[in-house]
């Protein structure tokens, strides 16, 4: 028993005093092992292997990670991405706008080699902070240990997508009328990627932009799914009527449920900004409004939910989109 006792007492990081990784006394409840930083002998051999087919060691990433570098929250939604699905997708499927990795010092040593080998397969420099400066650097958003820094995301053209989109199959195409809110606009791309939407449409005016809000709402999507953006929302109109596109639009003021009738195969679904709804001259462009009945005194729904609803009607009668 006595042994034990001994044994218990010798390990490192123990209460008896010993002392852990980096000559720290360890004053609180040890660390376990699988929390410390893994040398890059430790680290599993994919991992490894990665790193040596670029020429620099998943080591070297760590070393240049773990320097502290004082992390500017200046104009956060703009540059940064946060979360493990946005930045993840943003690793995987645009690497090429991604600056650097910030990733939470003590993180899953699962999750951190995955990110750590993704970042030396594309050169990407990989930061390490703590909970608080990342708090800080996105503004309080729910970054789950993890945010990057990133370049625009360059919108594409009205023209390339549509000419993707064959002209005997159902297509969707959702434009937002005057979209302000981020959090909406998200919402409204990941809805549509779900749904098989060809693309979602804004405009560049007095319209929300794909930032790190817009990123983080859409799970990712928004690296996903085309996001054109249009100067003249009418003119955009008008060349989608031109390809076979019917254009509905969604207005609770109206008297047409949007069970009425069927939804056409070819259909732009216009949503309206947050406040106002579609505004009158896009209004006149459309085909047709229609509403969802409600009941209480709430008056409308939110632009997201409203889009999701109109998105789901119509897989409901043509199938899961253009795709």
């Amino acid at each position: 028993m006595e042994q034990r006792k001994r044994n218990a007492d010798d390990r490192p990081g123990s209460r008896g005093g010993q002392k852990g990784s980096g000559n720290r006394e360890f004053r609180s409840a040890p660390r376990r092992e699988s929390d410390r930083p893994k040398t890059a002998q430790q680290r599993p051999e994919s991992a490894q292997r990665a790193a040596n087919s670029r020429g620099r060691s998943t080591a070297e990433t760590f070393r240049k990670g773990s320097e502290k570098k004082k992390l500017s929250a200046s104009g956060a939604a703009d540059n940064l991405c946060w979360g493990r699905n946005p930045v993840l997708t943003l690793l995987e499927n645009k690497p090429s706008l991604c600056q650097s990795v910030i990733l939470m010092e003590g993180a899953q040593d699962t999750f951190r080699d995955r990110v750590a080998d993704l970042c030396v397969q594309a050169d990407i420099p990989l930061q390490f902070a703590g909970r608080d400066e990342l708090d800080a650097l996105t503004e309080g958003g729910v970054h789950q240990g993890i945010a990057a820094r990133m370049s625009p995301v360059t919108p594409v053209s009205l023209d390339s997508v549509t000419e993707q989109i064959s002209a005997d199959e159902p297509a969707l195409i959702v434009l937002m009328d005057h979209c302000q809110d981020p959090h909406n606009l998200g919402a409204v791309i990941r809805t549509a990627e779900i749904a098989g939407a060809a693309c979602v449409v804004c405009q560049n005016d007095r319209s929300a932009t794909v930032n790190g809000t817009v990123i983080k709402t859409s799970a990712g999507a928004a690296f996903r799914l085309p996001v054109v953006q249009v100067v003249n929302t009418r003119r955009a109109i008008e060349e989608l009527k031109k390809q076979g596109f019917w254009v509905v639009g969604l207005d609770h003021n109206t008297d047409e449920t949007i069970w009425s009738s069927p939804l056409p195969e070819r259909m732009v679904l216009v949503v309206g900004s947050e406040g106002e709804g579609i505004s009158p001259l896009v209004s006149k462009n459309c085909d047709k409004l229609v509403k969802f009945p409600m009941a209480g005194a709430t008056g409308n729904l939110n632009a997201s939910v409203a889009a999701a609803l109109g998105m789901f009607e119509w897989v409901r009668l043509h199938g899961a989109g253009a795709q």
